[in-house]
């Protein structure tokens, strides 16, 4: 049985989740992180050194980093579909994959940790500001990507509009000054539209 340590509030375990529900795999989730603790017993540092979430064990098989994740759950259970076949394909896919945690993901962290969580450290107006900008910059790249497609491989939703998606649902959540970018908005309600995405990305942001 493929088991999933993380609470469903965070970002990075809704990619999982979400991954999962698309591919139509099994699994039971363990509430772990935050308010919920496990992340500094024992046991699970010692399957995860990093003492964060998600974590999955399927069948003994223990992996941390939630694109990482994403990418080995959608090869296992949905190749040739959510992960693509074609080696460029999945080249680009995870391109974009990484890009949504490396570049995406930091700035998120500003605005999301300061304006909602109010986390103290995080309360600087001006680097909320920046980090807004820079946001809006960096969606714009997304929009040329998605200016002829409906998914960011083309026609076919796939691994790679996962993390971007999740990215995507707290960037128009949050209060935020945003650019307009009508294929990014045309996208995102595509994303809203897929049950998957309702049951295991849409909740309210906290």
């Amino acid at each position: 049985m493929l088991t999933i340590w993380g609470r469903i509030n965070s970002i990075n375990v809704m990619k999982v989740l979400w991954a999962c529900a698309e591919a139509g795999c099994q699994f039971q989730r363990v509430d772990a992180g935050m308010e919920h603790g496990k992340v500094d017993d024992v046991d699970f540092r010692e399957m995860n050194p990093n003492g964060r979430v998600p974590m999955i064990n399927d069948d003994g098989f223990v992996l941390w980093e939630s694109n990482a994740i994403v990418r080995y759950l959608t090869y296992k259970y949905a190749l040739g579909t959510l992960y693509p076949m074609d080696i460029r394909a999945r080249a680009i896919a995870e391109q974009w994959m990484e890009w949504q945690q490396t570049t995406i993901a930091p700035h998120l962290a500003w605005p999301f940790l300061g304006l909602v969580r109010r986390i103290p450290e995080f309360r600087d107006e001006a680097r909320i500001s920046k980090a807004a900008a820079d946001l809006s910059g960096f969606f714009a790249h997304l929009d040329m990507q998605l200016a002829d497609r409906d998914f960011i491989l083309g026609d076919s939703f796939s691994m790679a509009d996962i993390p971007l998606g999740v990215s995507a649902w707290r960037w128009f959540k949050l209060p935020i000054k945003r650019a307009q970018l009508p294929n990014v908005e045309a996208w995102h309600e595509r994303l809203q539209a897929r049950p998957e995405f309702q049951q295991h990305v849409a909740h309210p942001l906290n």
